[in-house]
């Protein structure tokens, strides 16, 4: 245990003055326990990190030694640890239908070909797991150190369907496992990838009604429709979204949920934005979406969007200096139109434009700025016209910790073969100081 251990949870320095350093912590001590329970992963130290009182035991040049711990629970314990101790993701159980990792074209960096489904990730990071390989042993342990919110996939409560959709014929059945979640005071959103004639109507429509029944404990669903790219060769074969499963989808949805705020007063099932681009709907205003729960999943991004663009607009003072162009895939495109209008309207002398990147990469029915990769960019640029001398790119196109798209491309790799400036934006308010000098 000790030996495994000297991987999992080594400290690689203190911070100087720090509560770790003066009770006597030090460099490559290694954590074996806290409260004389077994310390399993980083989970336990950001736990205890957070608490106020416990008991802490390492293992120092082979003895054991253990230091109580006492401190005001908002301060920090003050240590880093070796990176090799931090949480390694763990594979997924499943072969789901829709898997967007079985949809990728060969040849790519090995990164982009890992099915992770860890709910220790979907605590830390957000995200979305389908509990299929969770132990009672972990349930308990989610319950008793109250890991919460979770992000769940469920997609259908019907398990029939969910095996079939998650090609896992063994899955334990969601519901039970929900409810016991939440009589443990465990806050959850949950998902569905919806797939026209799968898990869309009348199992979209009990799906709802299960999990509106944990309210609040689950907290919310938002409705996605599932992404389908050209390299699906010998994979199930899925519908497409069609405009009229958008619009009778968002009708079931959207009548649901006005239920849902008649009971109880706050919203519960959301589409996303792209359900609504597929159906050609206006969007709800940016008011509908309370805290933006699911804001990661593509729900209300248009709207905050928007509403950050123009706290940052009303604010403006006149055009930066030089040329711009938007970056963007198909479905962003109308929006991002939309506010260049909007900025002219008070500015100008804002020289601006828009260039919508078609997804080659993937294949053209993928539509959303997230996936359009470098290769795709560079090639659309070669052909567009008035191209400004800075790129405005959306953050969601580039990986999390690195300026690398999908394909592989690096930012800088792609300002060398344009020639031109880049600029990265996260939100409505960042692209619009991006274009226009503000207070």
């Amino acid at each position: 245990m000790v030996a495994f251990l000297l991987i999992m949870l080594k400290i690689l320095q203190l911070d100087k003055n720090s509560i770790a350093q003066k009770v006597g912590l030090k460099k490559d001590d290694v954590i074996i326990a806290f409260n004389n329970e077994p310390a399993k992963d980083m989970l336990d130290v950001a736990y205890f990190d957070s608490q106020s009182e416990f008991t802490m035991t390492v293992v120092r040049n082979g003895e054991e030694i253990t230091f109580e711990i006492q401190k005001d629970a908002y301060m920090p314990m003050g240590w880093d640890f070796y990176e090799q101790c931090y949480i390694e993701p763990r594979w997924c159980a499943n072969k789901c239908v829709f898997c967007f990792v079985d949809q990728l074209p060969k040849g790519q960096r090995p990164t982009l070909y890992v099915k992770d489904d860890d709910w220790r990730l979907s605590f830390v990071s957000g995200n979305y797991v389908t509990l299929t390989n969770i132990s009672d042993e972990e349930i308990a342990r989610i319950i008793s150190k109250k890991f919460s919110p979770l992000y769940v996939s469920v997609h259908a409560t019907d398990d029939s369907v969910r095996r079939m959709l998650l090609g896992n014929p063994k899955a334990r059945p969601i519901m039970p496992l929900l409810k016991t979640l939440a009589d443990g005071g465990i806050t959850m959103h949950t998902q569905v990838v919806m797939c026209p004639e799968l898990n869309d109507a009348k199992v979209l429509e009990q799906t709802l009604s299960d999990l509106y029944s944990l309210y609040p404990a689950v907290k919310n669903l938002s409705i996605v429709p599932v992404g389908l790219t050209k390299h699906r060769c010998g994979l199930n074969d899925i519908k497409p979204v069609s405009e009229q499963v958008a619009k009778d989808t968002i009708k079931l949805v959207e009548s649901f949920d006005n239920k849902c705020v008649e009971a109880h007063g706050e919203h519960f099932a959301y589409c996303s934005d792209e359900m609504y681009l597929y159906a050609n709907v206006d969007l709800p205003r940016y008011d509908f979406y309370g805290d933006f729960d699911q804001l990661e999943n593509g729900v209300g991004l248009i709207a905050d969007t928007r509403y950050q663009f123009d706290l940052a607009l009303a604010d403006s003072i006149k055009a930066q200096n030089g040329s711009f162009t938007i970056v963007t895939g198909v479905s962003a495109t109308p929006i991002m139109k939309e506010l260049i209008a909007k900025a002219q309207q008070k500015h100008p002398e804002l020289r601006a434009n828009v260039v919508t990147v078609v997804n080659k990469f993937f294949g053209e029915t993928v539509t959303v700025a997230g996936l359009v990769v470098g290769q795709d960019i560079v090639e659309t640029l070669k052909g567009a016209k008035d191209v400004g001398d800075t790129l405005l790119l959306p953050r969601v196109m580039l990986r999390e910790i690195e300026d690398v798209f999908l394909d592989g491309m690096t930012l800088e790799e792609l300002k060398n073969i344009t020639g031109k400036n880049i600029q990265v934006v996260s939100d409505g308010y960042e692209l619009c100081q991006a274009l226009l000098e503000c207070e």
